[in-house]
């Protein structure tokens, strides 16, 4: 019979289960599409009921699919999730109000006055629009309601363990895109706690990645159709679970994820800082993960296709869409995108940038304007990726990437002229379920022994590889270049246009 872990990704649009055999080879898989809502410019929300019950729709589909394979059933669960996306919950462990997520910018002003120096060098994290610490105050200082009946704030991960275990706990490397851990120790840091005034207690324990955190309840396996007692296994946010999913556990290769957001990894096994990127608890306990950011990556071809393109939301359109960038050509003919339509990340972290094309002219295209929008987040990666190997000086020597954006064969060659290197595209899309069931093959010793590295070298691979073609890359050269100055040239405007906003 084969033996199969469970890999669960909390994603933004979509909870998705799939149970891996050892090999990490997808046995059954079950998904379950979310929405999320925007009751005002800039917000972004979520019930974090739907995540619940998309949860258990995901994973009884899953439970049928093995039950009629006559596969056994998941041997341990791991939980991967959107981060920074928080929820607050009352006495009886009901939403206060609707979580909130991590591409939400409402709380600029008090990014403004508590981002500062001394809040990077805790958390890891860069003052910026995603770190929920700040999402926090403004809570306290707009809806102080929500936290006087606030007794537990949550990550995904930690939400969704807790209706499957009933106890409040989440893994230190779910917690720490919250900004509110002391990333020095891996543990809740009195001085960031201390700046949204919850106590102490209204916060889940904390478990290293790879170890059981507790046991599906009688009450979860009921609806959800797993076994009572199944380990659920602390894991880690999306982006350091992709990375694992492409067993990058050392300083030979980093991971390139192109999802809603695009983030580029490093791992390290030292805590440090730097404005070029932000510091993540790695999936290995103990050690860290150097992450640049880019939040509307796909977010930015989602927008293209329906906005610019007007082609449906369908892997359909997902193909025209590419072929449309396909029939323009390098330089989208003197076009650029700056690809920040929800704001700047890596390595500016600014809440009122935004998206911009530049160099617009009568004669361009829609598929110029695809081109330009592939462009412009390559262009961004390479911006990203020459911060942090000059801030590092380390050169990782492989480059793998993976995510939805990855199925597009014309943006993975974009990459690869752009970053003049070698892309290796993952083998399996959904790559943090991937890594997210590597922690909880090693948790339980499903290879016959506990060792991350070789669950991850056993459990992953890589398939087609895209190389940098000479011509288009002196093209991109000197068009990056150019790019460079775009949001410096631009900055100025884009405050004054913030003010419109508000």
């Amino acid at each position: 019979m084969t033996r199969t872990v469970l890999g669960i990704d909390a994603s933004t649009t979509a909870i998705k289960a799939i149970a891996f055999d050892a090999d990490g080879v997808p046995v059954a898989t079950g998904r379950s599409s979310l929405q999320r809502q925007s009751p005002h410019p800039g917000w972004a929300e979520q019930s974090a009921e739907d995540w619940w019950q998309g949860l258990v729709a995901a994973i009884r589909d899953v439970i049928g699919q093995l039950e009629s394979a006559g596969a056994g059933m998941p041997e341990a669960v791991c939980i991967t999730h959107q981060r920074e996306t928080f929820v607050c919950l009352d006495e009886d462990g009901q939403q206060v109000r609707p979580a909130i997520l991590w591409l939400d910018t409402r709380a600029g002003t008090q990014i403004e006055r508590f981002g500062d120096a001394a809040v990077h060098a805790t958390s890891g994290k860069p003052p910026s629009t995603t770190p929920s610490l700040y999402k926090l105050i403004w809570l306290r200082e707009n809806e102080p309601l929500t936290l006087e009946r606030t007794a537990m704030v949550l990550d995904v991960g930690g939400y969704l363990a807790y209706r499957l275990t009933g106890e409040h706990v989440t893994s230190t490397a779910s917690a720490d895109p919250l900004s509110i851990l002391d990333m020095a120790a891996f543990d809740w840091s009195p001085e960031l706690l201390g700046l949204i005034g919850l106590p102490a207690e209204s916060y889940p324990r904390l478990v290293p990645p790879g170890q059981v955190m507790a046991t599906v309840d009688a009450g979860a396996s009921a609806s959800t159709g797993l076994p009572e007692g199944t380990p659920v296994v602390a894991g880690a946010g999306d982006g350091q679970a992709a990375g694992l999913g492409a067993a990058v556990l050392d300083d030979d290769r980093a991971y390139l994820s192109l999802g809603t957001s695009i983030t580029l990894g490093l791992h390290s096994t030292e805590f440090r800082t730097s404005m070029s990127y932000r510091t993540l608890a790695s999936p290995l306990a103990g050690s860290y993960t150097l992450e640049g950011l880019l939040a509307s990556g796909a977010l930015s071809l989602e927008w293209v296709r329906g906005a610019i393109a007007k082609l449906a939301d369908t892997p359909d359109g997902n193909a025209a869409l590419s072929a449309l960038a396909g029939s323009s050509t390098p330089g989208s003919r003197g076009l650029l995108f700056l690809p920040y339509l929800t704001s700047a990340e890596t390595p500016y972290w600014d809440a009122d940038a935004r998206g911009a094309f530049v160099g617009l002219g009568e004669y361009h295209t829609t598929a110029d304007l695809v081109r330009a929008t592939f462009e412009g987040l390559a262009l961004e990666v390479r911006l990203l990726l020459e911060l942090i190997l000059a801030d590092t000086g380390t050169d990782p020597g492989r480059l793998i990437v993976m995510g939805g954006a990855a199925r597009s064969a014309v943006f993975l060659q974009i990459l690869a002229d752009v970053l003049e290197r070698d892309i290796e595209v993952s083998s399996e899309d959904e790559t943090a379920a991937l890594g997210a069931a590597v922690l909880a093959a090693f948790a339980v010793g499903l290879h016959g022994r506990a060792d991350l590295a070789a669950t991850a070298a056993r459990m992953t691979r890589t398939t087609a590889t895209f190389r940098p073609q000479a011509d288009s890359s002196a093209t991109y050269s000197r068009l990056f270049a150019v790019y460079r100055l775009l949001y410096p040239q631009l900055k100025g405007v884009f405050a004054s246009l913030g003010e419109f906003r508000r």
